[in-house]
């Protein structure tokens, strides 16, 4: 073995360890790809950068996460998109404009190209975050940019730079103009008055309602949020022998003989403090998929894109459902019909409509996703919380949506109608993201 291979060994090892330092989400030891310029380990860093920032950064919750998750996915890809042999831009299909660069493809170096494409992105989209997380979004940068020194020529690295912090900024102004720009300093909405009626929605006094707009957010396929609607929910009755009182009836009585995995189930899945938020969650899991299966830097960043796209698209459907129907949560069925007035949740209530349940939405868009891109029989871990819920296995993508659905009917904060709407829903969603062309 030469010098140059032990450095580069030695590089790619340092990396890592630095990488782990800087990011507390996940680092599992997972052989890098032999080839550098292959390796994801990079796009790895910045979704757990990703990660860890919607975890520190006020006004990050999981809808507002959803949208930055598909705007990063998105950049990644297009940032090294001229050196994926027969590749087509996801821009180009969803409404954005491609950047094509000004030098043949083997004038860059396309690892260093997603660096300073995600650590542009990254800043522009976390400028509110602590002096500290943006500190380390330059540190990482550095690392990256420091061991691709060692692997290219100056004028390649200058070159890759130059055009991945082109490919963000263009993507960051797009962004500006679908309606959820800066959302964050906006989770609330004070001014909302939502409407008053009979089985419809109760806002607790002492939180507003979250973003009751965003169903009007441009999803990244055109009109996705509109062609996924399901149809109005069970109509509301008070009767006793009515489907709405037996919807929520149904739970109370599993509140009643919870197990402890079914709590357990609940508190893993709930975006509750400690947690991860929901897309947060699902991305976690992307990661590890990737790592585990080895995947290269080009398929990984075509499976965040993917994925981000469908996290942002299934969120924006269904809090369009939710602001649509405004149905009342079982916290006040239970309470005001079922005169149960002391019952409380496992999850606490959030402050939004019931209808459709957002979790089903968004993890069997993420399921339909990952089914497409690991197959639709592939069993795979969620280590996400290894350390607090344990390890959590599953044999297909559809077996964690539906686990990820249910558990709002353990939490206490969905009926059973809602979350199976939700999972059609949803899957509605993927199954659109998986006919975007990536090759």
């Amino acid at each position: 073995m030469n010098k140059s291979t032990h450095t580069r060994r030695f590089l790619r090892s340092s990396t890592r360890l630095l990488v782990c330092l800087l990011l507390t989400t996940s680092c599992q030891d997972h052989p890098p790809t032999n080839d550098p310029v292959l390796s994801a380990d990079v796009a790895h860093a910045w979704m757990q950068m990703h990660i860890r920032l919607t975890r520190s950064t006020a006004g990050y919750n999981s809808v507002v996460s959803d949208r930055s998750f598909g705007y990063a996915g998105i950049t990644m890809y297009e940032a090294i998109l001229p050196g994926i042999e027969g590749s087509a831009s996801l821009l180009a299909q969803i409404g954005g404009n491609s950047l094509t660069p000004g030098k043949s493809a083997d004038q860059y170096y396309w690892p260093e190209s997603l660096n300073a494409a995600m650590a542009s992105i990254t800043k522009q989209f976390f400028e509110s975050t602590s002096a500290a997380n943006l500190k380390t979004i330059d540190s990482l940068e550095m690392v990256y940019k420091n061991q691709f020194l060692a692997a290219t020529s100056p004028d390649k690295l200058a070159n890759a730079e130059t055009y991945g912090r082109q490919v963000a900024d263009a993507i960051f102004e797009w962004s500006k103009t679908d309606g959820g720009h800066q959302a964050y300093k906006n989770v609330t909405d004070p001014t909302y008055t939502p409407p008053v009626g009979l089985g419809l929605w109760e806002p607790t006094p002492t939180a507003a309602p979250i973003l009751p707009r965003w169903g009007n957010t441009r999803t990244f396929i055109a009109n996705s949020a509109v062609i996924s609607q399901p149809g109005p929910p069970t109509p509301y009755s008070e009767d006793p022998g009515s489907a709405f009182y037996a919807m929520a009836n149904e739970v109370y009585t599993t509140s009643q003989s919870l197990t402890k995995t079914d709590t357990i189930t609940a508190r893993f899945w709930a975006d509750i403090p400690g947690n991860l938020n929901v897309p947060a969650h699902a991305t976690n899991i992307l990661t590890n998929l990737l790592e585990t299966t080895n995947k290269d830097l080009f398929k990984a960043a075509a499976a965040y894109a993917l994925h981000g796209i469908a996290l942002n698209d299934a969120a924006v459907s269904t809090f369009k459902t939710k602001y649509a129907y405004n149905l009342l949560r079982p916290f006040t069925y239970i309470r005001k019909v079922l005169k149960k007035t002391t019952w409380n949740p496992v999850v606490p209530t959030p402050p939004h409509p019931e209808y459709s349940a957002a979790h089903g939405v968004i993890s069997a868009a993420s399921a339909a996703v990952l089914e497409k891109l690991f197959g639709t029989s592939y069993k795979f871990n969620d280590v996400t919380y290894a350390s607090s819920f344990g390890v959590r296995s599953y044999n297909t993508f559809q077996e964690y949506a539906q686990e990820a659905g249910r558990s709002r009917l353990l939490g206490g904060i969905h009926y059973g109608l809602s979350i199976s709407t939700g999972l059609t829903q949803g899957a509605k969603v993927g199954s659109m993201v998986n006919e975007l062309k990536i090759k």
